[in-house]
């Protein structure tokens, strides 16, 4: 990868077996989501953090940011450039004006979604989503950005709130 901003740790490697990637993926989430708290503009930011029969010990908010939809939209597979990502996320949650970061603020269309937060660094092709609450942000996604999205974000962008 390019030469990426100060602030931005390495990306993890993802060589070794399925548990010791999945168990160095879990290592940076608990550091950064649940061993410290991950702030944005000045408050909490909070995530799934259910953990039932499926989701082997780790929280549900984990595995929806290093996996993926399979076709039959039952599945989720391990997205390895999203996966590899996870590192960033934390910083980039707290720092959306750094100059690299495009981040705006675009209203979904219903009260149910609302208005979501998108910390887009473009060269770094990832994403994070929080929606705003009354007294935090959630938590919704971060995944690497396909060409196929990238149009997508663009027109959220150009339709952003002022």
């Amino acid at each position: 990868m390019d030469e990426f901003p100060e602030f931005l740790p390495p990306v993890i490697d993802l060589s070794g077996s399925y548990k010791e990637i999945i168990e160095r993926l879990y290592s940076v989430f608990l550091r950064d989501f649940i061993e410290t708290r991950a702030h944005h503009l000045s408050r909490n930011v909070t995530f799934n953090g259910v953990i039932n029969e499926h989701s082997q010990g780790k929280v549900e908010g984990f595995w929806h940011i290093i996996t993926r939809e399979d076709s039959t939209k039952i599945n989720r597979l391990i997205d390895f450039e999203q996966a590899r990502r996870l590192p960033w996320t934390k910083p980039l949650i707290e720092n959306p004006y750094n100059k690299e970061i495009t981040f705006f603020s675009y209203d979904e269309g219903t009260l149910r979604q609302g208005i979501r937060h998108y910390i887009w660094f473009k060269k770094g092709r990832y994403v994070v989503v929080l929606k705003k609450r009354k007294y935090d942000y959630y938590w919704i996604t971060a995944f690497y950005v396909e060409t196929w999205k990238e149009k997508d974000l663009q027109k959220r962008f150009e339709k952003r709130l002022p």
